[in-house]
């Protein structure tokens, strides 16, 4: 998808960290952005101050765990642009925890963000993109957790996890139909946000590689290196696991 200019796109979590940063990205390529978060004061803080600049948002509240609410963002971009073209599920939470510690309500309250939001944003947004009959895109905001169970965050790896098998499984559904929709699943890692201030990467480099994965048509996009050795140990036991014979 090269021409980014004058295309609109939704971004959930908008009001933050990198989805605020999407956004600006975006608004930056000339494209139209509907902006979802559940925090109205910061939503409509970032939305009045990118209008001011003269970027053309639309802020939406909207709380990514209720269906109805994310099919509402999908109604607002049809109502107000007329067509969408990408879709940047990144809503997320995290919290710690050895697994079997944690109480129950806060494994539904992660899984219900990190993995039904995106569930909730791929059946809201990608009908609408594919109505349009043009160039689209999909990004899905996992993290290094999706190929790297870390300790004590096991809410947060499942449903990474989960993120990134529902992006492979609907970019070859998107393939098998023959249309110019794709999908990009981001895996960042120490990435300073509001959720994760001791991060080192900032925002807006998650942002330059959303904004190249759509137009290189990237499927896995990692931004930086933390946490690489460990990943290629893991994804290298699994394959030797492959490999052995049965018994």
């Amino acid at each position: 998808m090269k021409q980014l200019r004058g295309r609109t796109a939704v971004v959930t979590g908008a009001a933050s960290g990198i989805g605020l940063a999407v956004v600006e990205a975006f608004v930056g390529e000339g494209m139209r952005v509907v902006m979802a978060d559940n925090d109205e004061e910061q939503l409509a803080t970032h939305a009045d101050r990118l209008s001011a600049q003269g970027a053309e948002v639309l802020p939406v509240m909207a709380d990514v765990t209720d269906p109805e609410a994310v099919e509402s963002v999908g109604r607002a971009a049809i109502d107000r642009f007329g067509r969408l073209h990408v879709a940047v599920n990144n809503a997320g939470i995290v919290t710690g925890g050895n697994s079997w510690e944690i109480p129950l309500p806060e494994w539904h309250r992660v899984v219900d963000v990190d993995l039904w939001g995106v569930i909730h944003g791929i059946r809201s947004f990608v009908p609408r993109i594919l109505a349009s009959e043009e160039e689209g895109h999909v990004v899905n905001t996992a993290s290094m957790a999706a190929v790297l169970s870390l300790a004590r965050l096991g809410p947060y790896s499942v449903s990474k996890h989960g993120v990134l098998g529902i992006s492979d499984g609907l970019r070859a559904e998107l393939q098998a139909m023959d249309v110019p929709v794709g999908v990009s699943v981001v895996m960042p890692g120490m990435v300073k946000t509001g959720m994760n201030p001791i991060g080192t990467v900032p925002a807006d480099v998650v942002a330059a590689h959303v904004v190249d994965a759509i137009r290189r048509q990237r499927s896995y996009v990692f931004t930086d290196d933390h946490h690489a050795d460990e990943m290629r140990e893991r994804l290298e036991a699994i394959l030797a696991a492959k490999a052995e014979e049965s018994p």
